[in-house]
């Protein structure tokens, strides 16, 4: 058993010190598959407030199962709308960075072009985000769950698509 990432945030609201860094968990929000936290870290007269998403339910160089699609896109959503009023940085990370890191990355960036657009080119999304960073979506099977992500995107548009269209025709005949 290799630890690829030590548990770098305090188990309960006491602060602990990492040498100079101290981290005080402000609160803890469990769902099913994923944790949302907040986080105060201070360094010498410095403070910065930070949100903490660790989505539990993915395993390292694979994808999750239970709900998968549904569920992780939920995770995606919430990341962004969290992270759009926050002030501080998104920081994303997997054990090494790329695999699971660049999914969730391909993820978010094709659900905001899917709600502008009527195509998607994952093939060249996830070559332009490998030419900045060399193995992003490592496996197959993390290539083959952005599809079937991407499916239940169209989906869920088309979906809201009809669903406007009834109000819009409803709206009309009055």
């Amino acid at each position: 058993f290799q630890v690829k990432c030590d548990h770098y945030w305090p188990f309960t609201e006491d602060p602990i010190a990492y040498g100079d860094i101290t981290v005080e968990m402000l609160s803890e929000d469990e769902h099913t598959d994923w944790v949302y936290r907040n986080f105060r870290i201070s360094y010498a007269d410095e403070v910065q407030d930070v949100m903490h998403f660790n989505y539990t339910a993915w395993p390292d160089h694979g994808v999750p199962t239970t709900n998968a699609a549904e569920s992780i896109l939920q995770f995606v959503q919430m990341v962004r709308q969290k992270s759009a009023k926050s002030k501080g940085p998104m920081i994303i990370h997997c054990s090494a960075g790329v695999g699971r890191t660049g999914t969730f990355i391909a993820l978010d960036r094709l659900l905001q072009h899917i709600r502008d657009h009527e195509f998607v080119d994952i093939l060249g999304l996830v070559s332009d985000m490998r030419s900045y960073r060399m193995s992003m979506v490592q496996t197959e099977e993390q290539y083959i769950f952005i599809h079937q992500c991407v499916q239940l995107m169209w989906q869920k548009k088309k979906q809201q698509f009809c669903i406007s269209d009834v109000i819009y025709e409803n709206v009309s005949k009055s």
